[in-house]
């Protein structure tokens, strides 16, 4: 059986975008994120992070400290009761799995068989509109230019997380 996902970007909707985080000192968590994965996983969706790492690339950081990052924000949202099941990130900029590119959610349907129809990606930034069918858009009004976005309808954009949760919740209710 097929099973769903709550797709999520990592800096701008799991922790503050501060440009280029790769220590955990440095995370400040955006507010509303646990009740949303919490939501997340009640409702039977798996929760996978999508997140470009260009720092890696660009040698500010190295590849080991995303995966160390990675394993510390875990243990953090689980101590706070919301699972993240899987995160996956793309550190070159000429690749399939760089976002707007679907490399990486493909990678992602594949491993865990996920039907796109049924699931949703939430970011905040143009490119974290995949180029793939399938899952609902909804973005976090923040720091990045979303008129575009509202000009061509290609995603539903949001003030906060919150108001994020509430039409996740409307979205999901008949899936209960």
């Amino acid at each position: 059986m097929k099973k769903k996902a709550l797709f999520l970007d990592r800096d701008g909707i799991i922790n503050s975008d501060k440009t280029y985080i790769f220590r955990f000192e440095d995370i400040e968590w955006v507010e509303g994120i646990f009740d949303l994965i919490a939501c997340a996983n009640d409702r039977g969706f798996l929760v996978i992070v999508l997140t470009n790492q260009s720092g890696v690339a660009q040698g500010m950081y190295k590849e080991s400290d995303v995966i160390e990052l990675h394993k510390k924000m875990n243990s953090y949202l689980i101590s706070k009761k919301a699972r993240v099941d899987d995160w996956f990130y793309c550190t070159e900029y000429d690749s399939e799995r760089r976002k707007p590119r679907p490399g990486m959610m493909i990678e992602a349907v594949i491993k865990f068989n996920i039907d796109l129809d049924k699931s949703f990606m939430i970011g905040d930034k143009e490119s974290d509109i995949l180029e793939i069918d399938g899952p609902k858009t909804y973005l976090l009004q923040g720091k990045y230019p979303l008129e575009n976005v509202l000009e061509k309808g290609s995603a539903q954009v949001f003030a906060s997380l919150f108001d994020i949760l509430e039409k996740f919740k409307s979205e999901t209710a008949s899936n209960l």
